[in-house]
């Protein structure tokens, strides 16, 4: 069984329930205003590894 993808251009504008936003986003007036695809979180936090790991963590 294949797992559906997760598109954060889906939920925009919904009412925001727990576990809408998987990897982040943000709620305005209780709908989902902002939501970050599994992409764009894996890209922030290899970059954010990347800042926090010092030569000597490597």
């Amino acid at each position: 069984m294949t797992e559906k993808k997760y598109n954060p251009e889906d939920v925009i504008g919904k009412p925001y329930r727990r576990g809408l936003l998987p990897y982040g986003g943000s709620v305005t007036k209780g709908r989902i205003s902002y939501a970050v695809s599994e992409e764009e979180y894996l890209e922030g936090m290899r970059r954010l590894r990347s800042i926090l790991n010092t030569p000597s963590d490597r």
